[in-house]
């Protein structure tokens, strides 16, 4: 036993994605407990496609930024740690910059949104006016989420894996807390005020973590310089990628608005449910692939970087497969346990459990293709990301459009897994081309 203990330290990278895999479980295993909250309390109706809908939409916007910098700034941070330059007047230059640049892009589309929602989508009259107001109560969680991933990169690069990964239970705590609270007195509205304070209480948590490890002396400030305007050109690329990305759960939803009431949440369900193991897999494994195999690249070389690549890839494969078929055989009794009770509609049951298994089918695919995403994030070879995703979002949409019409809520989640097939193969090309040409 003491040598495979004394084997497991001498592996920092498989080291160090055990202990973040396992706190990032600790973490968000809370939150995930948030859905089948709300389908126990709130069940399928208008009211919960309003509010997956227009949390749909703030996640897009959230999701374009808040990701992108978590991953970015690992590698700007290296390097100024490596310069022995200020990291956290970078990191205060970062938080102010966005925090302006987000609270002038959430007015702009609470402004706008109303008049599109009402072409693109067939929500009803009473349902559109729902979603708005929904909007405008989930609008914060844009500028919070962004910052709080700004502040979980940073710590990621000093190797704090812990800190980040676990704080999402903090916020799944607040926030099913003032949802128990206030669900009978405000309905929908509680989801979205527990949301919102959650985040921000995940935030300042982070931001007190920070001070008491006295990494380094964080200042906001306003200014532009030339180190701040690198990051965002490279950041800015995987941001136009990311929001392609993104578009694909808003087109999802969209269209499944167009099939009857009760498809937005059916889809949505079945999603987080698919979210669930995706994300304790993924969560730690990639924030410390990109950790360490930034300092490798920068140290060995391409070579060095390919080698780790194709080792994560089969890896991963012999990981996932053998968990994606036993999650089909047992959908089942899985969505009845996680669904079966209170106010949801058991008719909905079966749906959302073949909705859950078309997503599955692509569980594999999408961790194989966010293996090649790191490793063109270590490269800084965002431009690759972002062509790959604006013809993503385009298979995406024929996709859905095709099989929807075969399959209904289910064709929209086969879509999904079989467009996952595209970001191995085409990044998959690049990486390789690339790599030989560095050489």
């Amino acid at each position: 036993m003491n040598k495979i203990i004394s084997e497991f330290y001498k592996r920092p990278l498989v080291r160090d994605t055990i202990k973040t895999t396992i706190w990032s479980t600790v973490g968000k295993a809370a939150g995930f407990l948030i859905p089948f909250f709300i389908a126990a309390w709130f069940g399928v109706s208008s009211e919960t496609d309003a509010f997956f809908f227009a949390y749909g939409l703030i996640l897009f916007l959230s999701g374009i930024f808040a990701p992108v910098v978590e991953s970015v700034i690992v590698p700007y941070i290296a390097e100024a740690r490596t310069n022995n330059e200020d990291v956290g007047k970078f990191v205060g230059n970062i938080l102010g910059v966005s925090g302006a640049g987000l609270l002038a892009l959430a007015i702009f589309f609470i402004l706008v949104i109303k008049p599109v929602l009402s072409v693109i989508t067939r929500f009803d009259g009473q349902t559109l006016e729902l979603v708005y107001r929904l909007l405008i109560e989930t609008a914060p969680l844009i500028i919070f989420l962004t910052w709080t991933s700004v502040l979980a990169g940073t710590l990621n690069t000093y190797k704090k894996f812990a800190f980040p990964a676990v704080s999402p239970a903090f916020r799944a705590a607040v926030n099913l807390t003032i949802i128990f609270a206030l669900k009978d007195a405000y309905g929908v509205h509680s989801i979205a005020l527990g949301y919102v304070v959650g985040e921000l209480a995940r935030l300042l948590i982070l931001f007190i973590i920070i001070k008491k490890l006295k990494l380094f002396k964080l200042c906001l400030s306003f200014r532009v310089g030339a180190k701040l305007g690198g990051f965002f050109k490279t950041a800015s690329y995987q941001i136009m990628g990311v929001a392609a990305v993104g578009l694909n759960p808003i087109v999802d939803k969209t269209m499944a608005s167009w099939l009857g009431t009760g498809s937005v949440s059916v889809l949505h369900y079945a999603d987080r449910l698919y979210m669930i193991p995706l994300t304790f897999l993924v969560s730690g494994l990639m924030v410390v692939l990109l950790s360490h195999w930034s300092q490798r690249y920068y140290q060995s070389g391409e070579q060095r970087l390919k080698q780790d690549v194709y080792k994560a890839i089969k890896v991963v494969g012999l990981i996932t497969l053998p968990i994606t078929m036993l999650l089909i055989i047992f959908h089942q009794p899985i969505v009845k346990l996680a669904f079966g009770r209170d106010q949801f509609d058991l008719t909905r049951l079966s749906e959302v459990g073949w909705v859950w298994v078309c997503y599955l089918l692509g569980f594999t695919l999408y961790i194989v293709g966010q293996v090649f995403v790191r490793a063109h994030l270590t490269l800084k070879n965002t431009t690759a990301l972002m062509q790959c995703a604006f013809f993503l979002v385009l298979l995406n949409i024929l996709l859905n459009y095709i099989l929807m019409k075969l399959f209904n809520v289910a064709g929209i989640a086969l879509a999904t897994s079989i467009s996952r097939v595209f970001p191995i193969v085409y990044l998959g090309i690049l990486f390789s081309k690339k790599i030989r040409k560095d050489s």
